[in-house]
């Protein structure tokens, strides 16, 4: 039982030096890495934000086209209802005969094609409108996305405000090797008083 003891302690204690050799190596590459994750977690936020804010100029851009398509097409709206009045104004009877009709028939081809023109922009303008709501959208998903990774950044200590990850690490791997290794310690002592008794 005592020399049992004694193989168990030096077993132990062989494997506490293998792994401080060890160790150090594989601490210094595990802080590396983890504050590189949260590095890149951070700059991946910063990208975020800022597609958030070209999303917002975006959206104003296409809230002022829409804007100015709706306030085109009502102008030609206007501008069609004119053709008309001047096309009636022109197809007068003159002792029975219509000497402006050709004019007239003209006013009348312009009223429809500005009605049609001004149907398109008022189409465009809703089109606008629910293009301008989906950017609004995909900009609100990117803002909760950009503070979700900012998060993940802040967990990861990679933020230049919070600590990082390696201190804490050493603490616990080289606390648990140096309880292990006072475990070997006792088992061998424990062995060489079995034997002596």
């Amino acid at each position: 039982m005592g020399l049992t003891l004694i193989a168990n302690g030096l077993l132990g204690l062989v494997l506490v030096i293998v792994a401080l050799g060890a160790v150090g190596p594989l601490l210094t590459r595990a802080t590396v890495a983890a504050d590189s994750a949260g590095d890149s977690l951070a700059a991946a936020a910063t990208a975020l934000d800022q597609t958030a804010t070209a999303f917002d100029g975006f959206g104003k851009s296409l809230d002022d086209a829409r804007t100015s398509s709706a306030h085109a097409s009502q102008l030609l709206n206007d501008a069609s209802a004119t053709s008309g009045q001047l096309a009636d104004a022109m197809g007068i009877n003159f002792l029975g005969a219509q000497p402006f009709l050709p004019i007239s028939q003209s006013f009348r081809r312009n009223t429809d094609e500005l009605k049609g023109v001004s149907a398109d922009l008022s189409t465009l303008s809703e089109a606008i409108n629910r293009n301008s709501g989906d950017i609004t959208s995909v900009r609100d998903t990117v803002r909760t996305l950009r503070d979700r990774v900012q998060q993940l950044a802040r967990d990861a200590a990679a933020s230049p405000d919070a600590p990082r990850v390696g201190p804490e690490l050493s603490i616990l791997v080289y606390g648990l090797i140096l309880w292990l290794g006072v475990l070997a310690l006792l088992s061998v002592a424990g062995g060489l008083l079995l034997l002596r008794a």
